[in-house]
């Protein structure tokens, strides 16, 4: 079983352990197999670990996830608070999109991020615009209909973005692309 995850004791265990179990889980393994295959996906630390056990001290899967996990707690992601995402504000020159990826990378630290409190927090964060309005006019329900509302607003920021930088574009002579400077075409033709 080549697809197996590896694990050195540097990483989060229980991220190692939750793709060790669906890989199991697709194979259909269960019992004492597991902990024979467990063992294989155990690299550097994590493999001088294990050898260092006391021999016949494992009797079974569960036994060794217990002594796995106890070992290597240390290196359990900790889950933030909510209030930390309080701390998370869009910059004046950071684009929504970009902020979006921020909010979202933090709030898949939290614990039980009810929809609610994220849109508070969002709506806390980001910059005066029409996202925000948007978000205290009509809150949304679900995550999924607060991502769609967010893409919308992403992609009215990059046209306008784009607009923008058409029409600042120009030459000397006040044209771009065919189009001209306003001012300048005034004055010519004044």
């Amino acid at each position: 079983m080549s697809d197996l995850p590896k694990y050195d004791g540097a990483r989060d265990l229980l991220e190692h352990l939750a793709a060790f179990d669906m890989v199991m889980n697709f194979y259909r393994q269960s019992g004492l197999i597991n902990a024979k295959l467990f063992v294989t996906t155990l690299t550097g630390k994590a493999q001088v670990w294990f050898t260092n056990l006391p021999p016949g001290s494992i009797e079974s899967h569960e036994q060794l996830v217990q002594k796995f996990s106890f070992h290597f707690a240390s290196k359990r992601k900790q889950k933030r608070s909510t209030t930390h995402l309080f701390t998370i504000r869009q910059q004046d020159n950071e684009t929504l999109k970009s902020f979006m990826g921020r909010f979202n990378n933090e709030t898949l630290e939290v614990l039980d991020l009810r929809i609610d409190m994220m849109v508070s927090i969002l709506v806390h964060g980001l910059k005066k615009g029409a996202f925000v309005s948007a978000l205290a006019r009509e809150p949304p329900s679900d995550v999924e209909q607060l991502m769609s509302l967010a893409q919308k607003y992403i992609d009215e920021e990059e046209m306008n973005a784009i607009k923008d930088g058409e029409w600042r574009i120009g030459n000397e002579h006040g044209r771009d692309r065919g189009r001209y400077n306003k001012d300048e075409d005034r004055q010519a033709k004044h």
